[in-house]
C-alpha cells in the first residue's frame, strides 16, 4: 500500500509539473472566463438576442419592424376586401392598391412588391409572384383571410352574429401539466451535456494515460520500476493519479467558468442558469458512475499503452477500445430519445456502456434503486478485475520491446504462464 501511494504521489507530481497540463488548464480556463465576461464588456445582443435589455430589445424590434416590412399589392375590382381586416393577417406589412391587372403584374415583375393578389370574389383570386420559394406561405395566409371574410359575410346574411359563432369555434382550452415521472424536456439537456463531458474526458485522458505508459517504456525507466515495485501498485497508482489529475483539471476549468458566471450572470439575463440547475440525483449518478467508468477505461488504456514501444503506435493499439467506447456513446445518445428501450436497459448493465447509459436512464427513463445498485456492483467488480488483468498485461508488456504486441497474443501468453 505504501508503494501505491508513492506511485500516486510521483505521478501527480509529474502531472502538476507538466507544461502541457498547466498550459491546457490555464488556456481553457482563461477562454471560459473571457467568454463568460464578454456580455458584460461588449454588447452581444446583435449576435445573441436573448442578451438584450428590455429597452434595447424594444428599440431593435422597432427598427427591425421598420426595416423588414413586407410589401404586397392587391387588385380588388369589386371592392369586396376589408383592407384593415386583411392587414391583421399580415403584420408588419405595406399594401399597394393596383388599378388594373397589368399594373399588378408590373409591380410584381419589377420587384416593387413581394407578391400580388387579384381578387374576383371571396372564394376566388389569383396570386402573382416573381419567384415562388419552397416555403412561400403567403398564399396560405391569404386563403385563411378570405375564408374568414367569406364566413363572416355568409353568417351575417343569415342574421347570425359571426363573433359569437367564432368565439364558440375558437374557445381556448385551459390545461395544466402535472409530471408524475421525469420531465424529459428539461432533463434531456442535462443528460446530453453530462454524457458529452464524460465522453471527451475518457477519450482525451485515456489516450494521455496510454501515451504516458508507452513513453516511460521507451525510456527504459520502466524496467527499474517493474522490478522494484509490484505491478498492481504501478498500474493502480498511475490510473488513480491520472483520474485525480483529470478531475482537478476539469474542476478548475468548470469552477472558473461557474464563479465568473456567478459574478457576471446579470449580463447574461439568466440565459445559462440551466447549467447550474442540474437535479441532484442526475449529478450524483454522473459522479459515481462517471468516476468508476473513467477508472475502468483508464486501466484498459494503460494496459494497451504497455503493448507498444513507440508513442506513434498508440493510435493502432487503442483503436479497438475507442471503437467499443464510441458504440457505448452512441447507445447513450440513442437512449436520450428512447431511454426505456431494451438495448439501453441491457447496456446499463454492461461495464463498457453503463457509465453513460445509466445517466440517460436516470435523467429520462424509469429505473429503480435496485437496478442502479446492481449496475454499480457489476461496474465496480468489473473495474477491479480489469485492473488486475491490466496489471498482468502491464508487467508483460513493459518488459518487451520492438514491434507492438497484439492484445490477443498478450492474452495467450498470460494463459500459457498460468498453465
Amino acid at each position: 500500500m505504501n508503494n501505491f501511494f508513492k506511485v500516486v504521489g510521483f505521478e501527480l507530481n509529474n502531472y502538476f509539473k507538466s507544461k502541457a497540463y498547466i498550459l491546457t488548464t490555464v488556456l481553457i480556463t482563461a477562454f471560459l472566463i473571457v467568454g463568460i465576461c464578454l456580455p458584460s464588456m461588449v454588447d452581444l445582443s446583435g449576435i445573441i438576442p436573448q442578451l438584450a435589455t428590455e429597452e434595447k430589445a424594444e428599440e431593435d424590434e422597432k427598427a427591425k419592424s421598420e426595416e423588414d416590412k413586407s410589401k404586397y399589392a392587391i387588385y380588388d375590382e369589386n371592392n369586396i376586401i376589408d383592407m384593415e381586416y386583411l392587414k391583421s393577417f399580415y403584420p408588419n406589412s405595406e399594401w399597394q392598391t393596383a388599378s388594373s391587372n397589368d399594373e399588378l403584374e408590373k409591380l410584381v415583375k419589377d420587384g416593387q412588391v413581394e407578391g400580388g393578389f387579384e381578387v374576383e370574389s371571396l372564394t376566388k383570386y389569383t396570386y402573382f409572384v416573381k419567384n415562388k420559394g419552397l416555403h412561400d406561405s403567403e398564399q396560405a395566409v391569404f386563403d385563411q383571410a378570405l375564408g374568414y371574410m367569406y364566413k363572416q359575410q355568409a353568417i351575417s346574411e343569415k342574421g347570425l352574429d359571426f363573433n359569437e359563432i367564432d368565439a364558440i369555434y375558437n374557445m381556448p382550452i385551459e390545461s395544466n401539466v402535472n409530471v408524475l415521472g421525469k420531465d424529459s424536456s428539461e432533463n434531456y439537456f442535462y443528460a446530453y451535456i453530462l454524457v458529452f463531458i464524460l465522453y471527451f474526458m475518457i477519450i482525451m485522458y485515456g489516450q494521455l494515460i496510454a501515451t504516458s505508459v508507452a513513453s516511460e517504456k521507451s525510456s527504459r525507466a520502466m524496467e527499474v520500476l517493474v522490478t522494484s515495485t509490484s505491478t498492481n501498485s504501478l498500474i493502480f497508482g498511475k490510473v488513480i493519479a491520472g483520474t485525480i489529475a483529470s478531475v482537478i483539471q476539469v474542476g478548475v476549468m468548470l469552477g472558473g467558468g461557474v464563479i465568473t458566471y456567478k459574478i457576471t450572470g446579470a449580463a447574461w439575463n439568466g440565459m445559462l442558469d440551466n447549467f447550474l440547475a442540474i437535479p441532484a440525483n442526475i449529478l450524483l449518478t454522473f459522479s459515481v458512475f462517471g468516476f468508476i467508468g473513467y477508472i475502468f477505461y483508464s486501466f484498459i488504456y494503460a494496459a494497451l499503452g504497455a503493448l507498444v514501444s513507440k508513442t506513434e503506435d498508440i493510435g493502432k493499439s487503442i483503436g479497438s477500445i475507442n471503437f467499443i467506447f464510441m458504440i457505448g456513446f452512441f447507445i447513450a445518445i440513442f437512449g436520450l430519445m428512447n431511454p426505456d428501450n431494451t438495448i439501453v436497459k441491457v447496456a446499463s448493465y454492461v461495464p463498457f456502456t453503463s457509465c453513460m447509459t445509466i445517466v440517460t436512464r436516470v435523467a429520462l427513463g424509469s429505473i429503480s434503486i435496485v437496478e442502479m445498485v446492481i449496475s454499480a456492483i457489476i461496474l465496480i467488480v468489473s473495474t477491479l478485475l480489469i485492473g488486475v488483468f491490466a496489471s498482468k498485461i502491464y508487467r508483460m508488456g513493459t518488459l518487451r520491446y520492438g514491434n507492438p504486441i497484439k492484445l490477443t497474443h498478450a492474452i495467450k501468453s498470460l494463459r500459457k504462464k498460468e498453465d
